[in-house]
């Protein structure tokens, strides 16, 4: 067996220090031989300390009203601005007018209307009205599917003694649209077209970088439709040549789905299936029976088995009653209606879609 042989030991240091921690002392550097094994580049020597908290920068304040003088001490309509997007049917909404004195009551002595539009203003209370402080009433806007193309009003209440011009108005706008709620013939097909809009930029290798240029693609719908019954033709005849230049609502009857419960009138959801059909918040919905059973609605939200809408409905629906969803398309220059005899009309129609999603 190999023996051990003791070698001597790598590194010899010198004893420095003291053994007795409770008499340590550290002498100034460059006297304790410490500091020649483990020398320090360099020495620093602080003479201040960094106060506990950031230097102060004096700042000039402005003295300014409370929030409440902003809010109280006036009249409030709530909302100030409604945009109904397009109407083809009756829309009603409810708009708030809030005295906000805290100690006087106010008098409504009118409640007027301008602009365009047909638009109406339920008045429960009359004139003159009175208005206690701190009290708020909700007024019903109606705006009707029929009227002028453009809906522009100023609807203002005018209280005694206040400013009205600015302060207690209400601006509505909108667009109306006729729904074509007449069936297509299902003998011929439905054809939907898509535009999009790209710009290539084809670099000097060969290779492409492609931007699109549209969010959302135009389109085109083109389908015909049969006409059997006199009061039909004479009615399809009379939409279409006598509203040439406004918006049509054109129903995708191809996604056609019915409703699984019956709807009440003043409802705002509609109980069916949107599985794979393209309704989208914000978009249009038909609910039909015939071409004279219909009305068209603003979707708000929509969930698996419903549609909830942004305005009640104007009448009951039965269950089986249809849900179609539809797009707003303006006509071609060219249509042409055809007499196919003294009771019976054809139609081929296209309408251009602006925002047209598959």
């Amino acid at each position: 067996m190999p023996a051990a042989v003791l070698g001597p030991d790598p590194l010899e240091l010198e004893t420095v220090g003291s053994l007795n921690l409770a008499t340590a002392s550290i002498d100034d550097y460059g006297t304790d031989p410490v500091w020649r094994i483990a020398p320090l580049g360099s020495l620093s020597t602080f003479t201040e300390v960094l106060p506990p908290a950031p230097p102060s920068t004096p700042a000039v304040a402005l003295l300014v009203p409370a929030h409440g003088h902003a809010v109280f001490g006036k009249i409030h309509v709530i909302p100030r601005r409604k945009d109904l997007g397009h109407v083809g049917s009756l829309q009603e909404f409810s708009v708030e007018v809030w005295n906000a004195f805290l100690e006087r009551s106010q008098v409504l002595d009118a409640i007027t209307v301008a602009g365009v539009g047909n638009l109406t203003v339920v008045d429960h209370l009359g004139q003159p009205a009175h208005f206690p402080a701190t009290a708020s009433e909700l007024y019903t806007i109606r705006v009707k599917g029929e009227g002028d193309p453009v809906i522009d009003s100023v609807v203002t209440w005018i209280f005694i003694g206040l400013p009205s011009e600015g302060v207690t108005d209400l601006i509505v706008t909108g667009f109306r649209m006729i729904p074509f709620g007449f069936e297509p013939n299902r003998a011929q097909d439905i054809v939907e077209s898509f535009g999009y809009l790209t710009d290539v930029i084809e670099s000097f290798d060969g290779s492409e970088q492609r931007l699109k240029l549209r969010a959302t693609p135009v389109g085109k719908v083109a389908f015909s439709v049969l006409l059997d019954r006199l009061q039909d033709v004479q009615e399809a005849n009379a939409i279409l040549f006598g509203n040439q230049s406004r918006p049509f609502g054109v129903p995708r009857w191809q996604f056609m789905v019915s409703l699984t419960a019956p709807a009440s009138a003043g409802d705002l959801e509609l109980l069916c299936s949107t599985t794979s059909i393209p309704f989208e918040v914000g978009g249009l919905c038909l609910v039909w029976s015939d071409s004279r059973t219909l009305e068209a609605h603003t979707i708000a939200q929509v969930l698996a088995d419903r549609l909830v809408l942004s305005f009640p409905l104007e009448r009951s629906w039965p269950a089986g009653a249809r849900v179609i969803p539809m797009v707003v398309g303006r006509l071609f220059q060219e249509e042409i209606f055809a007499w196919e005899s003294l009771a019976i009309g054809s139609q081929d129609l296209a309408l251009s879609i602006d925002r047209f999603r598959p």
